[in-house]
């Protein structure tokens, strides 16, 4: 009989909308797994009633406090949000306590407390402005769980993207397309859909230029890079094709017939699977020692407050973490 996950929630960039969408989250009740909330128990009561929204918060020390009663949330209490935080804008106390809540979770997964981490969303800017200078979540997950290797899966219905370079200017991807890099990204690819998804998965990979390149008209990280990375997965084993030219790729569904895409850059990725999921994909870490997924959104600060924010990318990813820790084998996530 497979057990109940435990998933520890991050409230992300308190001036943004993870804690209302938590809130909603917990007010609609969540059927998917067992959830316990890293945040700040004082803040996220204020943003209930802020909300009008009919919940109680129950403060805890340790995920083996938690009572889970339906729509109260347990949260693991850092208190860490100054009273006068300004919302809907970059702050260095907001980008510091949202570094705290990831810091904490991670630690927990890494002792085995949680079955695995589910993040709202953080922004950069406060990140920096509060001395933090990660590029985002996927290379500070790395930076604490001491992973070399990592890339971010984007997961809709029908699509699953993982990007070979993720946060760079659009300027400096191109030094960043090297055979190690890309080879890299395949093996965490391959690993993961062959845990999670089937033993014999098939691969799609991007060119990086118009056309891939058209012979080295337009660019030669194609036959610099990408081939000779394509060549020796190969050699390994691993079904992967191209490169392929990414909008025949994507606007011909040329992908149905793969498990996943690996494509270059972030938009060249991003910007399809958003089309395709219509907000329903998640954000899946690879390579890490613990499962973590994340909603496939930011901080939304110009609608913070107004109560139109979303919760369902929220559940949808704290009910695919819920499905991924009990794939049946492996070790990696």
């Amino acid at each position: 009989m497979k057990h109940t996950p435990l998933i520890a929630i991050t409230m992300g960039d308190p001036a943004g909308i993870g804690p209302e969408i938590i809130v909603k989250t917990f007010h609609d009740k969540i059927s998917s797994c067992q959830a316990v909330v890293v945040g700040s128990a004082r803040f996220l009561e204020f943003i209930a009633r802020q909300m009008g929204t009919p919940i109680s918060v129950h403060p805890i020390a340790s995920p083996d406090q938690a009572k889970f009663l339906p729509g109260v949330p347990d949260v693991l209490d850092l208190d860490n949000v100054p009273k006068n935080l300004a919302l809907g804008q970059a702050t260095a106390e907001g980008g510091k306590a949202s570094v705290e809540y990831i810091e904490t979770a991670v630690k927990l997964a890494l002792d085995h407390q949680v079955s695995g981490i589910t993040t709202a969303p953080i922004n950069k800017e406060s990140m920096h402005k509060a001395g933090f200078l990660y590029p985002g979540h996927t290379e500070l997950l790395a930076k604490l769980t001491n992973t070399k290797n990592v890339a971010l899966m984007l997961a809709g219905d029908n699509l699953r993207v993982v990007l070979t370079t993720t946060h760079l200017p659009l300027n400096e991807v191109s030094e960043q397309i090297t055979v190690g890099r890309v080879l890299t990204t395949i093996r965490l690819t391959h690993q993961w859909l062959n845990r999670h998804v089937t033993h014999n998965p098939r691969i799609a990979v991007t060119g990086l230029n118009p056309h891939c390149g058209d012979g080295g008209i337009f660019g030669g990280e194609e036959r610099s890079a990408i081939l000779p990375a394509l060549d020796a997965a190969k050699k390994e084993g691993i079904q992967v094709d191209g490169p392929f030219s990414a909008d025949a790729l994507f606007i011909r569904k040329q992908f149905e017939s793969y498990d996943a895409v690996i494509a270059m850059y972030h938009d060249q990725g991003m910007i399809p699977i958003k089309m395709d999921s219509q907000g329903t994909a998640v954000n899946i870490t690879l390579g890490l020692p613990i499962l973590r997924t994340s909603v496939d959104h930011g901080t939304a600060y110009d609608i913070v407050g107004t109560g139109t924010a979303s919760p369902e990318s929220l559940k949808i990813a704290l009910a695919k973490a819920a499905e991924l820790s009990q794939s049946p084998v492996g070790t990696n996530q």
